[in-house]
């Protein structure tokens, strides 16, 4: 891989979100990504100028939180290459070999489903607002997040993806999870 340097007073900008600075990252890193994607992937010239449109949208979103003191050549390399990951999981059909085993957490793919019709009935169920404002404080942020996306803002797991930047099995993982986790919080609260 190629090492990205750039002066310490550069990075500044970029972090600050200078426009110039980005444009001049842009022109000097484009071909880097583009010559690696096509050196190590059979993609199209098309898919390839996506995944670095992607990279470039998800490189200026993070940048501001980039620490000054650690390696921005390897910031900007695991940037490029978690979406190219990204690019792939979407753009790929998934083997049913890959759901056959547990993921990081033990819990195996079909445990992680959460039919939509048990979703509804429990968001059908008459719950005081003050036991759901404090199930929820027990969510971790994340999954609050996504929840309130999902359910209060109607959006898609797609849209959520785009906007966290995390993968749509991530987002079906935390709705499970929160939802089983809301089941007994308000279970508890009943009784």
């Amino acid at each position: 891989m190629t090492v990205i340097k750039f002066e310490q007073a550069f990075l500044l900008l970029l972090i600050q979100q200078d426009a110039g600075a980005y444009n001049t990252f842009y022109l000097q890193t484009v071909d880097i990504f583009f010559r690696y994607l096509q050196s190590n992937f059979f993609l199209s010239q098309e898919d390839s100028e996506d995944i670095i449109a992607d990279f470039y949208v998800k490189f200026r979103n993070a940048v501001t939180k980039y620490d000054i003191n650690q390696s921005f050549s390897a910031y900007v390399w695991v940037i490029f290459k978690n979406t190219v990951k990204d690019a792939f999981k979407k753009n790929r059909e998934l083997p049913f070999s890959l759901l056959d085993g547990d993921d990081e957490e033990g819990e195996k793919f079909e445990d992680t489903l959460v039919d939509e019709s048990v979703i509804d009935e429990f968001l059908q169920q008459d719950f005081e607002l003050e036991q759901i404002k404090k199930a929820m404080q027990e969510l971790d942020a994340l999954s609050r997040e996504i929840i309130f996306l999902k359910y209060i803002e109607h959006k898609s797991n797609t849209e959520i993806e785009e906007q966290l930047m995390i993968s749509q099995e991530v987002i079906r993982q935390r709705i499970s999870r929160a939802f089983k986790k809301l089941r007994v919080l308000l279970k508890c609260d009943e009784e």
